[in-house]
């Protein structure tokens, strides 16, 4: 048991002192706001958090951020120790270490600069080039299991008996299903309109590969799903589908939900993976109606309970989103990541639970980040393969070197042999490395 003095237990010290204690190293501990019962205690796990110096205790100098409840600009600045990048630096020399571990942390897993004015992209999106991480070249560096990596290798120097929590690193393949087939099982009207729109543009050898799929001459582009559970096996793993199940919309154009082969596709996925929504672009930020209807639609015909989300076009809006997926019983989500960036949108690839800002208290929705994308491949146009391959690389090799969560995120789309990118010789490439 490690005693903490602070010298107010706000709701952003709950969160973060659970999440890298409990959480992250799995060690029990009291927090006290009261300095006499504090230097009462008769023991030598004492750490004091505060911005005055405590004695007879491990010291960290605090920042003002965990005290207080409003949002505003903290105007971070970079510098290092012993290699590792940190904000949030305290000047007391009597402190354990040269930054407020606790802030720089809670700073990063709460988003908090997601909440501060920001530029959006054409789908109001947070823009990875707003970030500080993305401004100081830290993206592909998971940085707050760096911080806690240290802090724990810190405190095991002063408490060489204190058992820390030993963590095993994790791969789960994820998809997202945004169209289930690219011709086969359309509405009449759309397969109409997708010939005549052929046919305009003269494009002979797309219309004939639609009309021999269409007539079951040839297998529908984007069914992969042997392909993809045939690496599974192999591999041994245990992958995650995120089903687009909404209403026709601009951007949500997916299989309609009553179709029945797009039905027995979802229900034979299920027998060998987890199956999660796939929020549709049009209920994103706060249609909480329109969302309930596509949650309780896939659990109707799944025949079981729905419970974890990635938002479409991972259009993720905090804290409107998130408190969406909470208002529907969501208790996971997988959006933590950038659509066109590979990296670490939080600074860490371990689950962590989503801190309100606004409400500024502690929600029950765990949030599950993904290092990157395909989207954030086709981007990388100038780089060949090889180079490609060694960017994602760097990013599971931080992933193990603190034993943390890979999450990888591909579409059933991906994997037919018109990419631009040969994704399955990638695919393959990445899952061995990853498991090797």
């Amino acid at each position: 048991m490690i005693h903490i003095f602070v010298p107010q237990i706000s709701e952003r010290i709950r969160y973060i002192f659970h999440t890298i204690f409990n959480e992250r190293l799995a060690i029990a501990y009291t927090l006290y706001d009261n300095i006499d019962s504090f230097y009462a205690i008769d023991g030598k796990y004492k750490i004091a958090y505060a911005n005055e110096y405590v004695h007879n205790a491990l010291f960290i100098e605090a920042s003002p951020l965990l005290f207080e409840t409003s949002i505003e600009n903290q105007h971070l600045r970079l510098s290092r120790i012993n290699d590792i990048p940190i904000c949030f630096q305290t000047r007391h020399p009597n402190s354990l270490l040269p930054f407020d571990i606790f802030s720089a942390c809670f700073y990063f897993l709460s988003r908090y600069e997601e909440y501060l004015p920001h530029i959006k992209d054409n789908h109001q999106r947070y823009k990875a080039e707003n970030s500080f991480a993305y401004q100081n070249k830290l993206l592909s560096t998971a940085i707050v299991d760096a911080w806690i990596d240290l802090f724990s290798k810190t405190l095991l120097s002063h408490f060489p008996d204190l058992d820390i929590k030993k963590h095993c690193f994790q791969y789960t393949p994820t998809y997202d299903i945004d169209s289930a087939f690219l011709y086969k099982n359309k509405s009449r009207r759309i397969t109409i309109m997708g010939f005549v729109k052929l046919l305009i543009r003269g494009k002979w050898k797309e219309m004939s590969l639609r009309y021999q799929v269409v007539n079951n001459r040839l297998p529908d582009p984007f069914d992969t799903y042997d392909y993809l559970d045939s690496l599974h096996q192999t591999y041994g793993l245990s992958p995650h589908f995120f089903i687009l199940f909404a209403e026709r919309s601009r951007y949500d154009k997916n299989i309609p939900t009553n179709n029945k082969n797009f039905i027995r596709l979802i229900r034979q996925l299920a027998t060998k993976a987890t199956i999660g929504i796939h929020a549709s672009y049009a209920s994103s930020f706060s249609n909480s109606e329109r969302l309930n209807k596509e949650i309780k639609n896939l659990q109707q015909h799944l025949e079981q309970p729905v419970s974890s989300n990635r938002q479409h076009y991972i259009r993720l809006r905090l804290p409107e989103s998130y408190d969406n997926l909470l208002k529907n019983n969501i208790t996971d989500d997988y959006s933590m990541g950038y659509v066109h960036h590979i990296g670490f949108r939080a600074g860490t690839s371990f689950p962590f639970y989503f801190f309100d800002l606004e409400k500024n208290k502690t929600t029950s929705l765990k949030l599950h980040p993904f290092i990157f994308m395909e989207n954030a491949l086709t981007a990388e146009q100038q780089l060949s393969e090889a180079e490609i391959l060694d960017k994602i690389k760097n990013c599971i090799d931080e992933v193990k070197k603190y034993k943390g969560h890979l999450i990888t995120l591909f579409h059933n789309s991906s994997f037919h042999d018109n990419s631009s990118i040969n994704f399955k010789s990638l695919y393959e490439k990445i899952i061995q490395y990853s498991i090797k």
